[in-house]
């Protein structure tokens, strides 16, 4: 493997904030910067702990004004989506508009954590479509038929899900081979040559790498994609290439 292709990699998935049980120090503003330097990346899509944990419309503000802090080096921000309620968010096309106007690569939703039915967002999954901006997923937050519902609905909708976890390879895999625009990124991403076994299966276009900063050791995302003994054409696809063709990066302002 030549040495630059293990450089430049877009990281899809950073979060912003300190998780109250988390031994791993907050991902704040320098933290990200330092990250984009420690492991030569172009770039990064961040969202922010607080939009999961404290205040989903609320910690958007947060996500957006770090990614705007380092959108010379290349991030971008992703919002969090919660149903419309009186006092929190009057309408979701709304919220969309307003995050293409602010440069929002992608949304991401965790009807598990908040307390919802994924059926409550279709104005959200509707208007995401139309503006070409992913839906970004932890497993965990959406069961498998929701994921295919959604994507069978909306086929123009890009799906990333994320933190897979151990042994979930075959729920992963009916959804892969069913619907084109659902993809899964190397958080969590834990099955023993999980990445080389989508690749020879003509799925490397599926993958996006991604770490978790500020969740997880972003080391273990590194690894599993820089010692994946995958030719250099398909690490530099996984590590940037789907990430340029799903948030727009250098494309979206």
């Amino acid at each position: 493997m030549a040495d630059d292709v293990t450089s430049g990699w877009f990281d899809a998935r950073v979060v912003t904030g300190a998780h109250p049980a988390a031994l791993l120090p907050p991902a704040d503003r320098d933290a990200i910067a330092a990250h984009l330097d420690t492991y030569e990346l172009s770039g990064a899509l961040v969202s922010a702990m607080a939009s999961w944990l404290h205040d989903p419309i609320g910690g958007n503000a947060e996500a957006s004004a770090v990614a705007h802090s380092l959108a010379d080096r290349g991030v971008v921000p992703c919002w969090t989506a919660v149903p419309t309620t009186a006092g929190e968010l009057d309408s979701l096309t709304a919220l969309v508009d307003r995050a293409v106007d602010d440069g929002v690569a992608a949304f991401r939703i965790h009807p598990a954590s908040h307390g919802y039915s994924p059926v409550l967002l279709e104005e959200l999954y509707g208007a995401l479509q139309a503006h070409h901006l992913p839906l970004c997923v932890d497993a965990a937050e959406l069961a498998w038929p929701d994921v295919s519902a959604i994507a069978t609905r909306y086929p123009e909708l890009p799906i990333v899900v994320s933190n897979l976890g151990y042994r979930k390879l075959r729920e992963l895999w009916a959804v892969l081979v069913r619907h084109a625009n659902v993809h899964v990124d190397l958080v969590d991403f834990a099955a023993h040559q999980a990445v080389e076994w989508l690749a020879a299966n003509q799925l490397a276009d599926r993958l996006l790498f991604a770490t978790g900063l500020g969740m997880r050791d972003p080391g273990e995302s590194v690894v599993r994609l820089a010692w994946s003994g995958l030719d250099d054409a398909t690490v530099r696809l996984v590590g940037s290439g789907t990430a340029e063709r799903l948030f727009g990066i250098g494309v979206r302002s």
